[in-house]
């Protein structure tokens, strides 16, 4: 191949492992919530192969603004239809693939890539930052999620309902 060639196959190769920088265009999505020192965000990859989210982070957006709410390790990978889980300290169940952070605050979440592009987000509020489209209606003592499928409307509250917390399983 010429080095013309390997710089295409190269950029073609970075830029199927970056998903884009509009909501939608990642296959791992923002797929349940709960909020509180025992909340949880959950990940999951819908795509047919593996994806690498290494250096991503998880913001929290409260008050007009998005904080990180975590940084996923380098090296980190969702095989196909796989979960990575960020808990808050008072989470009392098990999730074997994620990270524990103080708490899981505010009006919705916003995934990013290594490169800071928006993947997928959720927000509980006209004025979060975090919210696509119309806001996810809060839920009281259940999680917030998607439908089985993971389905991805671009619009919280089409695509996310109460739901049985259900962190790095399926939802029912």
């Amino acid at each position: 191949m010429t080095t013309f060639g390997n710089s295409v196959a190269t950029l073609a190769l970075l830029a199927g492992s970056t998903f884009g920088s509009t909501p939608g265009v990642s296959p791992v999505k923002v797929n349940e919530i709960s909020l509180g020192p025992a909340g949880f965000v959950e990940l999951r990859n819908t795509g047919s192969t593996t994806a690498d989210v290494g250096g991503w982070t998880v913001r929290s957006c409260a008050g007009g603004t998005a904080r990180i709410l975590a940084t996923l390790s380098p090296n980190t990978v969702l095989p196909p239809g796989e979960y990575f889980v960020i808990v808050g300290s008072a989470f009392s169940g098990t999730v074997p693939n994620g990270l524990v952070v103080d708490t899981v605050d505010g009006s919705g979440v916003i995934a990013r890539n290594r490169h800071g592009a928006h993947t997928d987000s959720v927000g509980l509020s006209s004025s979060s930052p975090c919210r696509e489209d119309g806001p996810a209606t809060p839920c009281d003592d259940s999680s917030l999620g998607r439908d089985s499928a993971s389905r991805d409307t671009d619009h919280n509250a089409t695509d996310f309902a109460c739901r049985i917390p259900s962190p790095g399983e399926n939802n029912p």
